[in-house]
């Protein structure tokens, strides 16, 4: 059974192409209670193993310490936290995750054999790690993939699932407001032959913040509650429910805050709205939370994240010397898809006629991933999200082999030569870096590094060894490396 799984920072969605073609949802034991087709990507540590999901959010209220959330920005990373007495890193909370995806399955496909499935990332997990990261944390959670298709940026998986709305050769800007990161793409929408439905998606830019997201809506929503507390009871309840100084009901009073934001949103939202009102009983002993709050209070509070938003449209646009007028329409999606603030920017660039937000915006990204794992005929082009290279002139400079933004197709290849730096060596060291946006000492990774030892003394220019690179579709370069005397020296480096 083939499906496809939106991994998000907030919450998991996961769907798949029945027998009829048509695309269905997944809905979870331990979903969302008022919406059990979001699984909330949150896990927390009992006395009987991890939970996820919603039981692992109300424990939250009594033991926030036990309780992880929001890791999704980490994968791939050395940070860790404690769970108990564990110490645990993104990718185990990720597999966590996904192993309550495949146990969900189990339960509704118990005469499936095994589960092949199609993942998504934020556009700005731009170098591999963290890419590499979500495909070992799928493997070991028990499901299959192909190793050279497994996984696709979240825009461009919304684009895919709404591809048949998609008018042949428009450009396409996908904006995805998740839970955690701001994610855009723009793409090339273009119908392969006359009345064909098969579809290639071409991007032409990306960009993002992996560190904005609805989580910092919420934070700040939380700040506002929080002030009105602290005018009323001169009780702090601005952090987060774990925070160590807090008491048990303080821990209680500060997740109830935060449960209540969903429904602060649900009403600023709503595009006749004008004002969020909110009441909280008891929110602490003897103390009601009555709480008013306007959509220009709303606005002035979210400016700093308007200006980011904004800031990071522009440098899409300027960075790649495009026009706002090329793009045809704007796609929003994501569970921010109706966020007042970005729909006032993008219809003040693009205007409001171009500005389209799906019915089921929230699921297009499962859904596309869906059907990028079925076999529908939609093709999406191969880009280098980072640059490639070889680090030369005594480290300080590099020599580019992969170009950021380059078309990457299954004939690459690039020849080099390179020579030891003095007439008496009898090795060469050849560094292989990856990195984002321009190069300069304090802005790359050494992806590999090989001394090659070198079979003859010759004179410096005689030195040579030649370097052919060639890049698959799973991300793996090959350096194929000649000596002068013919002698050969093969590696290979995910990058």
């Amino acid at each position: 059974m083939k499906i496809g799984i939106d991994l998000g920072t907030t919450n998991t969605l996961v769907s798949y192409v029945n027998k009829a073609g048509n695309v269905c949802k997944i809905s979870f034991r331990n979903g969302r209670i008022d919406n059990p087709h979001l699984l909330p990507s949150c896990i927390a540590a009992t006395d009987n193993g991890v939970v996820v999901g919603q039981p692992a959010l109300d424990m939250e209220k009594n033991n926030p310490e036990l309780v992880l959330r929001d890791t999704k920005y980490y994968i791939g990373t050395d940070k860790s936290w404690m769970l108990g007495r564990q110490s645990v890193d993104a990718g185990f909370v990720a597999e966590q995750i996904l192993k309550e995806v495949m146990s969900e399955l189990r339960r509704q496909f118990p005469d499936e054999i095994e589960f092949h499935a199609f993942i998504t990332v934020p556009a700005r997990f731009d170098t591999q790690a963290p890419r590499q990261a979500t495909k070992d944390a799928l493997a070991r959670a028990g499901f299959r993939y192909n190793e050279t298709n497994a996984l696709t940026d979240e825009p461009i998986a919304a684009a895919v699932a709404y591809s048949r709305e998609l008018d042949n050769t428009q450009n396409v800007l996908v904006v995805d407001f998740g839970g955690g990161t701001f994610d855009l793409s723009l793409l090339r929408s273009t119908i392969i032959g006359f009345a064909s439905s098969e579809n290639s998606l071409e991007p032409i830019a990306w960009g993002g913040d992996l560190y904005l997201g609805g989580n910092d809506v919420d934070e700040i929503l939380a700040k506002l509650l929080a002030d009105k507390v602290m005018e009323e009871t001169g009780r702090d309840l601005s952090h987060e429910p774990r925070y160590l100084c807090y008491s048990a009901e303080e821990s209680m009073a500060a997740s109830v805050l935060r449960e209540s934001i969903i429904n602060l949103k649900k009403q600023l939202y709503s595009e006749d709205s004008e004002t969020a009102e909110l009441y909280i009983p008891e929110l602490l002993q003897d103390y009601d939370l009555s709480v008013s709050i306007t959509l220009d209070e709303y606005e002035k509070a979210l400016q700093e994240i308007s200006d980011r938003m904004r800031n990071i449209i522009k440098n899409i646009y300027d960075s790649n010397n495009l026009a706002f007028e090329e793009t045809d329409k704007v796609l929003v999606v994501g569970g921010m898809a109706k966020e007042r603030c970005l729909l006032k920017i993008l219809r003040e660039i693009f205007g409001a006629e171009k500005i389209l937000i799906p019915e089921e915006s929230l699921y297009l990204v499962s859904r596309g991933a869906a059907i990028c794992n079925s076999n529908a005929r939609i093709h999406v082009d191969n880009k280098a999200y980072s640059s490639i290279g070889v680090l030369i002139k005594n480290l300080t400079d590099v020599d580019v082999i992969v170009r950021e933004g380059q078309s990457i197709g299954d004939d690459f290849r690039v020849v080099r030569y390179y020579y030891p730096h003095e007439d008496k060596a009898f090795s060469l060291t050849i560094n292989i870096v990856e990195y984002v946006g321009e190069f300069n000492p304090r802005n790359y990774n050494i992806v590999h590094s090989s001394s090659i030892v070198l079979r003859k003394r010759l004179f410096a220019k005689e030195q040579k060894i030649e370097a052919e690179f060639t890049l698959d579709r799973d991300n793996l370069l090959s350096v194929n490396l000649t000596q002068v005397d013919g002698s050969k020296t093969r590696v290979s480096v995910r990058v």
